[in-house]
């Protein structure tokens, strides 16, 4: 129904550091620097905003914060031991590799759907990877129709969707053009209807493709594009697999484009003008000219994401106050409601805000590398969230965990992620507030490391320079929520941190560390053996320990300004992106 202007109102534009946080979250995943806040209020030339939209663009952690997203929308899901049902290779490397390089759309996905590198060191060729699975190239395709065109075809994997237009052939005959040639349908991936019948009971389902048809490679989406544009766009027209990609990215088909031009608008608007971003089935647009518009630019850009974003970064409607009283985005996009940041964002962003480094374990349950690279993978050491994964085995024996990196899996679990990815999602998590998030974030062997003022702790050394309580409260505020505390707050946290602050500096230099102890490793090789269980949980037991206090500040002093950190740490902003 048509809407009345005057029947809605519009927020003003939000504050200037307002907008740096909502734009430095949504472009590279972390909160701002001290620095980096300081730039801004130093800048009154009316394109400050478009210059910090600019320099968040060209800024390489883009490619970190957009990593989470596209591992959950195209499933990657490598099993560090014994890859079984539906584990893929690691592609992450070259998706982030695409990301820096700001690849363009079009051939990222073509790079994506050729399959071609290293299924084990990072390739594209991961993503062809399910192990244990009758119709390996089934999964992918409904992978594929969902990411980049908005076709949801899980149903269509054993039988015709019963609430979608798509038929399991045609499922099949995508399948087909990623494998290369025509596939034979396994029993094992039919239903049989006569079982469904049983006790007079019509199915609501209906079965058109009889197992053991052989289903040749075929483009299942002329209603997008016609299959003849493939034979002058792909670079290899008898490879179904470059022609599968020449189609879906061929400019004359507007529905990716589009659907691409909605992922982005719904990262940085909290809402997609499509909603159901990966199956637009569901759902119309509620702004097609823009849409349209969108899309058009996209392609206009040459696919370049970070263009399309920018022209949404520089609107109004990005740049609008939240109003706080709404639950959701309204599909006006009037003004923006509160959205909850995700899980990675939230811990890189503590580690950031704080500055205590990002120091894991290898992501990897064969250090000493007995087992093959068919069955045992290393993703090295993780310097942001999105690099871990899954540490589970077949087993999951004590002496196979990794301490360090689960207490920080932990946290990212209950805010969404997952550390495992057996299926695909749209991209948008559905996460909603529960018990375990406060309690880790207050309580958990993480927030311990994030609290303790040791030697190596961004805090140590602001405690260390202030001049005043007043200056040390106002860095934390700002280091930690991008604005400076209200008088409320200054009063609290001064009057707590003033008693002993001007004797608070002890008159010791940090040591050099003593030469690290030859320290015994638990491998897969070595995990079964009766010292393998006490190794690890001493580890363990050290983690949750955390680094030992700095001895450079009086520990009264100390214990109190740690107390200020972890009350900060814990306070409501930091799950929601205002």
């Amino acid at each position: 129904p048509d809407v009345a202007v005057a029947s809605f109102e519009l927020t003003p534009l939000a504050d200037d550091l307002t907008f740096l946080r909502r734009a430095t979250l949504d472009t590279i995943g972390v909160v701002p620097s001290e620095d980096e806040i300081a730039a801004l209020r130093a800048d009154r030339a009316p394109d400050r905003r478009a210059r910090v939209i600019d320099r968040l663009l060209n800024d390489p952690r883009w490619a970190d914060h957009q990593m989470g997203y596209w591992l959950d929308v195209l499933a990657e899901n490598p099993n560090l031991i014994n890859p079984t049902l539906n584990n893929t290779g690691p592609f992450r490397w070259w998706l982030h590799e695409s990301l820096v390089d700001n690849k363009p759309l079009d051939l990222f996905v073509t790079e994506l759907l050729r399959l071609e590198g290293s299924e084990r060191f990072g390739g594209p060729a991961g993503f062809g990877v399910a192990s244990q699975n009758d119709v390996p190239m089934a999964a992918k395709g409904i992978i594929v129709s969902s990411a980049f065109l908005g076709v949801e075809m899980k149903c269509a994997r054993c039988h015709d969707a019963p609430t979608h237009v798509s038929k399991q052939h045609e499922l099949i005959e995508l399948s087909a053009m990623l494998e290369t040639k025509p596939i034979k349908l396994p029993a094992t991936s039919s239903v049989v209807l006569d079982s469904l019948r049983a006790g007079g009971r019509e199915p609501l389902i209906e079965v058109t493709l009889a197992p053991g048809t052989a289903v040749a490679p075929a483009w299942p989406f002329a209603r997008f594009c016609d299959e003849s544009v493939a034979t002058a766009l792909a670079r290899e027209p008898a490879n179904t697999r470059d022609r599968l990609a020449a189609l879906i990215t061929a400019p004359q088909n507007e529905r990716f484009a589009q659907v691409m031009a909605n992922r982005i608008w719904q990262r940085l608007m909290g809402r997609g003008l499509v909603p159901t971003i990966g199956d637009w089935e569901k759902s119309e647009p509620s702004h097609p000219e823009l849409l349209r518009w969108l899309g058009r630019e996209l392609v206009r850009s040459g696919y370049d994401t970070k263009a399309l974003a920018r022209l949404i970064l520089n609107s109004h409607a990005y740049q609008r106050a939240v109003d706080p009283a709404l639950a959701e985005t309204s599909p006006l996009f009037t003004a923006p409601a509160p959205r909850r940041i995700g899980a990675e964002q939230l811990v890189d962003s503590l580690f950031a805000a704080t500055g205590k480094p990002f120091v894991l374990e290898p992501i990897n349950l064969d250090v000493d590398s007995v087992r093959t690279i068919d069955n045992a993978l290393d993703l090295g050491r993780a310097t942001r969230a999105w690099m871990l994964a899954s540490t589970s085995n077949e087993r999951d024996r004590p002496s196979l965990m990794l301490p360090r990196i689960q207490a920080v899996a932990e946290v990212l679990e209950v805010f969404g992620w997952r550390g495992a990815r057996p299926d695909a999602t749209s991209g948008i998590r559905e996460i909603e507030a529960n018990v375990l998030q406060p309690a880790l974030l207050a309580n958990g062997t993480m927030m311990t490391w994030l609290t303790r003022l040791s030697d190596d702790h961004g805090l140590t050394a602001v405690a260390l320079e202030a001049a005043t309580p007043e200056s040390l409260v106002d860095r934390v505020f700002h280091r930690f929520f991008t604005r400076p505390p209200t008088s409320a707050e200054q009063e609290l946290y001064v009057e707590t941190l003033r008693p002993g602050f001007s004797a608070r500096v002890l008159a010791r230099e940090v040591a050099s560390p003593p030469p690290a102890p030859r320290r015994k490793f638990v491998a897969w090789s070595n995990h079964m053996r009766s010292e393998a269980n006490s190794l690890r949980l001493a580890e363990e037991s050290a983690a949750r320990r955390g680094d030992a206090p700095t001895d450079r500040l009086d520990s009264d002093w100390r214990r109190r300004f740690e107390d200020v950190v972890w009350a900060l740490l814990n306070a409501p902003e930091w799950t929601h992106l205002k």
